[in-house]
């Protein structure tokens, strides 16, 4: 009996050790490495600078009807000519938020560099309490407009005076000095008092809608509403080469 005992125990002494000696070992998947494309940040694209523009000769006055009206001129400071011209005058409170806006257009529509434009914002019939004002200029790089602008248009022999039925009209000349035809001539008349503020617009067109080269045709524009003294004016010219050339 003590032998069948002795051998009991060498028999599990042996299967332990056999186990120990040759140990089952189970494999883990471990998760393998996934491919994942890589994106390189493109830096954004500089914005093209804002176009600059100076507000000249500004006149805030209301009209004998009750309209507020701002007359002044936008000068262009880039240097390079510029076309489609609207202003937006935005009245403010004492806290600087807008009651009201206008807009309108200059009367030319194309402004070489340095050139100015005069234009006239109306709050038709009265405006909100306001407290101040701001005048801001959209406009577009020279296109299709500044590539038929016309380059030989001249103003000659032109006077200002008092009209027989108007406050004030000034005449001349328009002169064709270029190669070519001219059509859809436009005139802008700007009239300044002494402090150099502008007081009256005024848009014509020559007696002959198309000036040929070396050709001239008369004008007449009449100012028709005055807000202050005339002391001086300028008279501007804008025409496009006529589409047979």
């Amino acid at each position: 009996m003590s032998r069948n005992l002795v051998a009991l125990a060498l028999v599990l002494i042996a299967t332990l050790v056999g186990a120990c000696a040759n140990p089952t070992s189970t494999s883990i998947d471990s998760p393998q490495p996934q491919s994942t494309s890589t994106f390189t940040p493109r830096p954004s694209p500089t914005a093209p600078p804002a176009l600059a523009f100076e507000i000249e000769g500004e006149n805030l006055y209301e009209d004998p009807v009750g309209s507020l009206r701002l007359l002044f001129e936008v000068r262009n400071l880039n240097p390079l000519t510029v076309e489609d011209l609207r202003v937006t005058v935005l009245l403010k409170d004492a806290d600087g938020r807008p009651v009201a806006s206008q807009s309108a257009h200059t009367r030319l529509n194309v402004l070489r560099a340095g050139d100015s434009a005069p234009a006239m914002v109306v709050f038709f019939l009265g405006a909100p309490a306001f407290s101040g004002y701001e005048v801001d200029v959209y406009a577009e790089k020279g296109g299709y407009l500044a590539g038929l602008l016309h380059p030989g248009l001249e103003i000659v022999d032109d006077l200002g005076r008092v009209g027989e039925w108007v406050p004030y009209e000034v005449l001349g000349q328009v002169q064709n000095v270029g190669d070519s035809a001219a059509e859809s001539v436009t005139l802008v008349v700007t009239c300044y008092d002494e402090g150099g503020r502008v007081v009256a617009i005024g848009s014509g067109a020559p007696e002959e809608r198309t000036i040929p080269a070396g050709g001239s045709s008369q004008f007449l524009v009449s100012i028709g509403a005055v807000a202050g003294q005339i002391a001086s004016y300028k008279v501007q010219v804008q025409g496009l080469i006529t589409s047979e050339d």
